[in-house]
């Protein structure tokens, strides 16, 4: 479990250029590129679940998102290009960058392929709090507990079956790809596209959407959630005047089933 410190923004396409150029010069850290396939899961309506446990405390069902790293080799229009971040321009098309039919295929555990990064990259499993309330808050802080499912067994073992087995359904699933900086102090600043899987549509048609965080691995190291929230803010004050780095509408993090947030992402 770890306590994820945040703030977003965004750029348009063609800024895309200068807050690479700006980050690579002002920090002297080159961008590294990387792509994550996410599926988020909801619990199987066809089962009923109580309202209440036996205490009379109330029981909020709760969205699951697994995901993993994807290999640059599996995007469609690589065509023998150099993967580096000259590539993410190219993908400002709603074109899925990866063949749908070959997401499917992972997800089932039913692919074949030469790509060894692809099978042996495990499935990381995550649940999530709504970030915490406060209109004193300069950062959001959502707490997030994680583990890795390192197999699934049986002789038609996949990670759909899995999932049934904890009688959760898929929801839908949506693909990262983009850049990320390490920053000093475990920053990290994540700039991506983001595509719908199921509609084959890009989330972030004609920008990007920029992501910087940290994490404390504790909710009760004060010292660390201050010092993360302090260096955050710093960035926050160095970028300004190329992007405005802010908290999200907390709403739109809410994985919660009552809160319909649209699948959010």
């Amino acid at each position: 479990m770890v306590q994820q410190l945040s703030l977003f923004s965004s750029i348009n396409d063609e800024a895309y250029d200068l807050f690479l150029a700006t980050m690579t010069t002002s920090f002297g850290t080159a961008p590294i590129m990387f792509a994550n396939l996410s599926t988020v899961w909801k619990p199987d309506p066809n089962y009923e679940v109580a309202a209440t446990n036996t205490k009379n405390q109330l029981i909020e069902q709760t969205r699951i998102k697994v995901s993993k790293n994807m290999p640059m080799e599996m995007i469609t229009n690589i065509n023998g290009k150099i993967i580096d971040y000259k590539l993410l321009p190219t993908l400002n098309t709603d074109t899925l960058p990866i063949d749908p039919i070959l997401i499917d295929k992972i997800i089932n555990n039913q692919l074949t392929t030469s790509i060894d990064s692809v099978s042996s990259s495990n499935w990381a499993f995550a649940i999530s709090d709504i970030p915490a309330a406060g209109s004193n808050r300069k950062v959001s802080m959502q707490t997030i507990t994680e583990s890795i499912i390192l197999e699934t067994a049986g002789p038609n073992a996949s990670l759909n079956n899995f999932m049934k087995e904890l009688y959760y359904v898929s929801e839908y699933q949506y693909l990262t790809i983009g850049v990320k900086f390490h920053l000093r102090h475990n920053i990290i600043v994540e700039l991506q596209k983001v595509w719908d899987v199921n509609s084959k549509s890009q989330v972030t048609k004609n920008g990007y959407l920029i992501k910087t965080y940290t994490n404390a691995n504790k909710s009760t190291n004060l010292d660390q959630i201050n010092h993360g929230e302090q260096q955050l803010l710093n960035l926050q004050k160095d970028l300004q005047g190329y992007v405005d780095l802010k908290i999200p509408d907390r709403k739109s993090m809410d994985s919660r089933m009552e809160y319909d947030n649209n699948q959010s992402i």
